[in-house]
């Protein structure tokens, strides 16, 4: 009787350990699960970081780039805080201004020193046909060549880009600025002279 139970207890007890040494075995395959995860975790993560990294970088890259390697686009949206639409549509009232009030050929340099110049102009709001607005009618009155006809095309234009008057001698220094960048002094001056008159 003795040896049975003996027998009996070295069963049980050898059946405890495998047991035991499975469930550790488990826990282990667990645990080891567990930190290739977290390891795959963290490299991911490392990985996203690169990126974000990466991002940030040609973000810096690009706004430490100097204004003739920058679209004139660009520009106005990051010194104005400006929309797309906006600094497309400012920068072409005032070109289409500067193509009234300039030679052909001193033009066609500004076009040719503006990548996109079609665009731009394409993207000037239209001066309303009717007399919608005090600026629009006056520009039709006094005719567009004129100072005050420009002067009053840019009011209207900008007004209809949801810009305020004030705007548009923010965007001529600018505009003006990049086709000196672009072409040198003298067609800026010429520029200059056409959008404000000095």
């Amino acid at each position: 009787m003795k040896i049975k139970s003996s027998l009996l207890f070295c069963s049980s007890f050898t059946v405890a350990l495998v047991m035991s040494a499975s469930a550790q075995a488990g826990w282990l395959d667990f645990l080891t699960g567990t930190e290739e995860a977290a390891e795959t975790v963290q490299q991911g993560a490392q990985t996203v970081d690169k990126v974000n990294q990466a991002v940030q970088t040609g973000a810096a890259a690009t706004q430490s780039l100097p204004t003739a390697q920058q679209s004139l686009t660009g520009i106005l949206m990051n010194r104005l805080g400006v929309s797309q639409a906006q600094a497309e549509g400012g920068a072409g009232a005032l070109f289409q201004v500067a193509k009234q009030r300039m030679t052909d050929s001193a033009f066609g340099q500004v076009r040719q020193a503006v990548p996109g110049m079609d665009a731009l102009l394409a993207a000037a709001p239209q001066q309303p046909s009717s007399v919608d607005s005090l600026a629009g009618g006056l520009a039709t009155v006094v005719g567009k060549d004129s100072a005050v006809g420009s002067a009053a095309s840019l009011i209207s234009a900008f007004q209809q880009l949801d810009l305020s008057q004030g705007m548009i001698s923010q965007f001529t220094p600018i505009v003006v600025d990049y086709i000196k960048q672009q072409s040198g002094p003298e067609l800026a001056n010429l520029l200059q002279i056409a959008l404000t008159g000095s």
